[in-house]
């Protein structure tokens, strides 16, 4: 019994895995996305990742039955078990498994990290970009030749060229 949950697990840590690559490469094409300013292309990706995201939401939903299941056999709390805590229960051969899991989800999931760490910068400053932008094109100083009452010539005006203030 507890040999199958094993087993489970490792499968379902598995496929977890392969949706983090999946959101990895993703996150790589996403990045020449918003470097290239493609916002149509960008909304269809955030669509994929999404529907990924959900299907890692259910998985993680299986992977907690099988380690509570795992705890009630063991005798541990669910949320006192680690994967080294269950490696070091486990058979050598299941041991090693699930420790091969474990390494290949952390890297998975730290190169993600990184990558969409970057990709936020890259929108942060994309953003800036805009708000810089825009801000130059609303406020551009209006020079006037003429003089005032004092004899000095006019202040500056803020000269807008939209209507609307944003």
């Amino acid at each position: 019994m507890e040999s199958e949950l094993v087993r489970q697990l490792i499968n379902i840590l598995s496929q977890e895995n392969d949706i983090y690559d999946t959101l990895y490469k993703i996150s790589n094409n996403k990045k020449e996305l918003i470097i290239g300013g493609k916002v149509i292309e960008l909304e269809n990706i955030v669509k994929i990742e999404q529907s990924l995201v959900i299907k890692i939401s259910k998985l993680e939903d299986q992977r907690e039955n099988i380690v509570g299941e795992l705890c009630r056999l063991l005798g541990q709390k669910p949320e006192d078990i680690t994967i080294s805590l269950l490696t070091a229960r486990l058979g050598e051969v299941e041991a090693a498994q699930l420790k091969v899991c474990q390494e290949k989800m952390l890297k998975s999931i730290n190169a993600l990290k990184d990558n969409n760490e970057l990709n936020s910068k890259l929108i942060k400053t994309s953003l800036e970009y805009i708000d810089f932008s825009i801000n130059m094109m609303t406020s551009i100083d209006a020079v006037t030749n003429n003089y005032g009452s004092t004899g000095h010539s006019g202040d500056t005006k803020k000269r807008n060229l939209f209507d609307v203030k944003l």
